[in-house]
């Protein structure tokens, strides 16, 4: 049986999807509590709080909200972004890239070079501040991509990846 992958995505690649996690959850909580403010509001005749009932829903449907919204905080802002650095490796090899990856549904991606069509480097945003790249390879299969690489490694990986690529099709 072949070896797991070894080399690891830089740590910061954490920093990355924490802020990525958290920036979606801070705006699918305003539209949360947008969405119960806006029901309250209809449900409501014009004017203030005519029943006590209905002050004491919006209150308990907000508060549910907020602690629903902290669990999830805690799972995917804390927890999450961490065992996913811990579960991604990758290798690349003179005639294949390795890559395994995945929490609960992992995959181990074997890519031989002989296959990969094209091959490039990504940034987003919160990947430049954190001065990280991608390494991306598309193949007739789909397209694969190994995040959170320093940029002179992911634009080193890009033009190794190239060259090895083109030596195993020309050997064809």
């Amino acid at each position: 049986m072949r070896p797991m992958p070894s080399r690891k995505l830089n740590k910061r690649i954490t920093r990355v999807w924490r802020a990525s996690a958290l920036i979606n959850l801070l705006v699918w909580g305003l539209l949360g509590i947008g969405s119960v403010y806006a029901l309250w509001r209809l449900a409501d005749s014009p004017g203030e709080f005519h029943d006590d009932v209905a002050a004491q829903g919006f209150w308990l449907a907000l508060l549910v909200g907020i602690a629903i919204w902290l669990v999830l905080f805690v799972v995917f802002v804390v927890i999450v972004p961490k065992i996913r650095w811990i579960q991604w490796s990758f290798e690349i090899y003179d005639e294949e890239i390795d890559i395994h990856k995945g929490i609960f549904w992992r995959k181990r991606i074997i890519i031989p070079l002989i296959r990969v069509q094209n091959v490039d480097t990504r940034q987003g945003p919160l990947m430049r501040i954190a001065g990280l790249s991608s390494f991306a390879v598309s193949t007739a299969a789909g397209q694969h991509e190994i995040p959170g690489l320093e940029i002179a490694e992911a634009d080193e990986t890009r033009d190794r990846v190239a060259v090895l690529a083109r030596i195993a099709q020309e050997d064809v």
